[in-house]
């Protein structure tokens, strides 16, 4: 079962409780059922322009990093608890040394649908080959403009011509070794009123890199230098854009996803407080916020630390979602 799956199925269960009883029964039955997004370490590589990495302040307040005994720890108490494993999420995880770890502990967990969210600007090819061995199911990269300049641009410090050169070795990798669709290639591209206008191009420019799934966000504020979110008079441009998108990446066997109910983020998200039940957010903060210690506590000890089963079923005594911090960033639909 990968994420995609389970989306598809939140997405045809249209009753909160009964998906609240499911997370219920799955936790009580030791089944999978948590997402875990790790950030190995505070920090970034880059400075995005969108992201809340190019605040100076920001910066020098996000520090530390996971030994190897704490991931070990973590891996104990949380993977076989978790049907996936997503590494990076804010932060870039390969600005770690040991980041690699993860994937190989997941591998030994049996976590199915593992994953790495990251610029790419320092992969190597042998970063690559291990996440081929270890089972990574989708790489994610963040691409924020179709052509060098715009990428740069937003992208402040990364290179156009490195990020080709990552998705090569992508490509080569995967069809070197008989299996050409793993792992997969997701570009997460946030738009905004300067590089909207390119994104209609995307398939022109990039028509040979092995793209597998290709995530839109409208541009959200989070603390970025960049913060001009869509104005209504761009609205018709992008949903025609995701129009094209729709029918290129049909033609092309390529998962879409998109924003294209509520680009300006006006509406609540009456499903973001199930979600935060089921993401599961792990940094190097995370064990003095709960006061665990991941070498010798249990998964019951963590649980009654993260106060799971009362938020639970707060949320399942409430009639709609009171909202969190992804009540905006889960916005998108599968379009494919």
């Amino acid at each position: 079962m990968t994420f995609y799956t389970l989306l598809r199925l939140h997405q045809r269960i249209k009753s909160r409780r009964l998906k609240l009883l499911g997370l219920l029964a799955a936790s009580k039955f030791g089944l999978r059922h948590l997402s875990i997004r790790i950030d190995p370490v505070l920090g970034c590589n880059l400075a995005c322009r969108m992201c809340s990495f190019s605040s100076a302040e920001f910066r020098k307040k996000q520090k530390g990093a996971l030994t190897k005994e704490e991931m070990e720890g973590i891996a104990r108490v949380l993977f076989p608890r978790s049907f996936q494993l997503m590494v990076g999420c804010g932060a870039e995880p390969t600005k770690h040394p040991g980041y690699l770890e993860l994937f190989k502990l997941a591998k030994k967990y049996g976590v199915p649908d593992i994953g790495i969210v990251t610029n790419g600007q320092t992969l190597k090819r042998h970063d690559i080959e291990v996440m081929k061995e270890t089972g990574v199911r989708e790489i994610t990269l963040s691409v924020h403009g179709v052509k060098k300049g715009t990428y740069e641009k937003f992208m402040t410090g990364a290179s156009y011509e490195k990020f080709l050169e990552v998705m090569a070795n992508i490509k080569q990798i995967r069809e070197q070794s008989g299996d050409k669709k793993k792992p997969a290639i997701r570009i997460n591209y946030t738009v905004n009123s300067e590089n909207l206008e390119e994104l209609k191009d995307f398939f022109e420019v990039f028509r040979q890199l092995p793209v597998d799934v290709l995530q839109i966000r409208p541009i959200m504020d989070i603390g970025g230098k960049y913060r001009k979110q869509l104005t209504e008079d761009l609205i018709p441009k992008y949903n025609e854009t995701i129009r094209i998108l729709e029918e290129e990446c049909g033609q092309r066997n390529i998962r879409l996803l998109a924003n294209t109910m509520d680009a300006s983020y006006d509406k609540p998200n009456h499903d973001s407080d199930i979600a935060g039940l089921v993401y599961t957010y792990i940094s190097p903060k995370t064990a003095g916020q709960l006061d665990v210690n991941w070498q010798q506590s249990s998964f019951s000890e963590y649980r009654k630390s993260d106060k799971w089963i009362p938020q639970l079923w707060k949320v399942f005594l409430r009639k709609n979602s009171e909202g969190n911090g992804l009540d905006k960033s889960l916005k998108y639909e599968d379009l494919s």
